[in-house]
C-alpha cells in the first residue's frame, strides 16, 4: 500500500506542477500579448503623429503659395497695368471726352386731390419701349386736330 500511495502522491504532484506551469505559461502569454499590443499602439500613434506634422507643413506651404497667387492676381489685374498694356501693346487711346446720354423716366403729376405733387410711381401702366400707348396717341391726334 505504501507503494501505491507514493505513486498516487507522485501523480498528484505532477498534476499540480502541470497546473502551476500551465497557469504560469498562460500568464506569460497574456502579459506578452498586452506588451505587444501596447508597443504596436505606440508605433501607430507615432506614425500618425509624423503624418500629422507632414500634413500641417504641407498646409502651411499651400497657404503661403495661395497668398503668393493672390498677390500675383492683384498685381496682374491692377487697372494701371491693364491701361499701360492697352496703350503700349494694343495701341488703344484713352478718350479725351466722354459723352453719354442719361435717360430718366418721365415723371407724372398726380391727378387726385394732391395736384402738383410729382410721382415716380409706375405701377399703373408698364409699357415696353416698343409698345404703343393708345391714350397718348389719341391725345396727340386730338391736340393736332384742334
Amino acid at each position: 500500500m505504501r507503494g501505491s500511495s507514493i505513486i498516487a502522491t507522485g501523480n498528484y504532484e505532477s498534476k499540480n506542477t502541470l497546473i502551476v506551469f500551465g497557469s504560469f505559461l498562460i500568464l506569460v502569454i497574456a502579459i506578452t500579448s498586452i506588451i505587444i499590443f501596447y508597443i504596436s499602439n505606440n508605433i501607430v500613434l507615432t506614425e500618425l503623429g509624423y503624418k500629422l506634422m507632414k500634413l500641417e507643413n504641407e498646409k502651411i506651404a499651400l497657404e503661403e503659395e495661395n497668398r503668393k497667387l493672390e498677390l500675383t492676381v492683384e498685381t496682374l489685374s491692377a487697372l494701371d497695368r491693364i491701361e499701360k498694356i492697352a496703350c503700349n501693346q494694343l495701341g488703344m487711346v484713352r478718350p479725351k471726352e466722354v459723352k453719354f446720354i442719361a435717360l430718366s423716366p418721365n415723371t407724372k403729376v398726380n391727378s387726385g386731390n394732391d395736384t402738383g405733387i410729382i410721382s415716380n410711381n409706375y405701377e399703373e401702366k408698364k409699357n415696353f419701349w416698343a409698345s404703343f400707348d393708345l391714350n397718348k396717341i389719341n391725345d396727340l391726334i386730338l391736340g393736332v386736330l384742334k
